[in-house]
């Protein structure tokens, strides 16, 4: 026998069911697979790694003169006095006054030799 349209199996006969307006329906959530192994943000970039401060770090404690080349092609010799993520400091070797550079004017740098 099938059931009328308007009463839920296991109910009785001339009973309704009284609606219930605080139960709302449950929205499905959608989960995206965790990986274990993964993590956001690994690339070797210079910000990552830290190599770039230990190196700077390493030269303004020991004072080792170094010879800066900018993207123009100048060259300026000095000690590294103070550095961060944008510019760093150089104290040239002949007693002039402190020069910023800025780190995206500079090509490359090399240790010079000490006497």
């Amino acid at each position: 026998m099938p059931f009328p349209k308007n009463r839920r199996p296991g109910s009785k006969p001339g009973a309704s069911t009284p609606s219930n307006p605080a139960r709302k329906s449950k929205k499905r959530v959608v989960r995206k697979p965790v990986h274990k192994n993964a993590v956001k943000g690994t690339g070797s970039s210079i910000e990552n790694t830290g190599r770039e401060t230990q190196y700077l770090d390493q030269l303004m404690k020991s004072e080792t003169p170094v010879t800066v080349v900018l993207r123009n092609g100048e060259s300026v010799s000095g000690m590294v006095r103070y550095y961060d993520r944008d510019i760093f400091s150089l104290g040239p070797l002949d007693g002039s006054p402190k020069i910023f550079l800025r780190k995206e004017s500079i090509r490359y740098l090399f240790e010079m030799e000490q006497e």
